[in-house]
Parts: C-alpha cells; sequence; structure tokens
C-alpha cells in the first residue's frame, strides 16, 4: 500500500510532527542531554524508565507525553537510539 503525501507531508511525517510546546519541552531537554552527554561522545548509560522519569520531571509533563517527545525527538534525528540501558544523542545535529 503507498502512502500519498498530504499537502507535501507524509503521513509519518505529521504522526511525528510536534507541537509549539512539544518543541520547546523537547528542545530544553535536547540542550540538557547535550550538555551531559558531549563529554562520552552523546552517550549515556541509563535505564529508559529513569530516563523517562527525568525527561518528565525537566520537561514538567506526564511520564507518557514525555516519552512521546522522546520518540519525535529520535524520529527529528536529535537522538540517534534509545535503548533499554542507555540513549545515544545527536551532538552533531543543529536545531
Amino acid at each position: 500500500m503507498e502512502v500519498l503525501p498530504r499537502k507535501g507531508y507524509t503521513i509519518d511525517e505529521l504522526a511525528n510532527s510536534m507541537t509549539e510546546e512539544e518543541y520547546k519541552k523537547a528542545l530544553e531537554f535536547h540542550k540538557f542531554l547535550i550538555n551531559i552527554t558531549k563529554c562520552n561522545n552523546g552517550v549515556l548509560t541509563i535505564e529508559r524508565n529513569k530516563l523517562i522519569d527525568i525527561a518528565a520531571a525537566y520537561m514538567g509533563c506526564s511520564a507518557l507525553e514525555a516519552h512521546n517527545i522522546l520518540m519525535k525527538m529520535r524520529a527529528y534525528g536529535w537522538i540517534k537510539t534509545v535503548n533499554k540501558d542507555y540513549i545515544i544523542v545527536n551532538l552533531e545535529k543543529k536545531i
């Protein structure tokens, strides 16, 4: 089945797009992640549920919303990998 773009956007792009409020939260959290991972080439060893708890506290939102924002950050290329035991942040991504 072929996915047809809608007004220049694919379904995936529309599903992964952030609201302005989500974007601001994601941008601030990305800056935080860069600051704490730049000495380790973007790698942070942390359990996924602890990462989500930290993200939720930092962004001032629920754990579910923080998880959704983290997945959107990965879709945007700000985060390279989110694993159950670590995260790899894209230090070279220009936002």
